[in-house]
């Protein structure tokens, strides 16, 4: 087990291996919960959230719309195209 430091400035001091392990950074924020068992530090998420509708048009295609089964059939000729087609076929 590691033990961490709180410093006269009430910072907590993280041991070196263990800042090296999870990359951490100087700024880098962290989520603190107490639980039964005592404190507990996580990695904050800071991954953006998005959705369906932040994702369209992000391919830059211009042309129109494809259908599902276009779109499937295309699936199929590039699968055929760069390995063949399978044997029960």
């Amino acid at each position: 087990m590691q033990t961490a430091h709180l410093s006269n400035k009430r910072h907590i001091i993280i041991p070196k291996d263990i800042i090296e392990a999870y990359h951490l950074e100087a700024g880098q924020q962290l989520d603190i919960e107490i639980t039964a068992q005592g404190i507990l530090l996580k990695l904050q998420n800071n991954t953006v959230k998005t959705n369906l509708d932040d994702l369209i048009g992000c391919t830059g295609y211009q042309g129109q719309p494809k259908t599902l089964e276009e779109m499937d059939s295309a699936i199929e000729h590039g699968i055929i195209k760069n390995w063949g087609k399978h044997d029960s076929d």
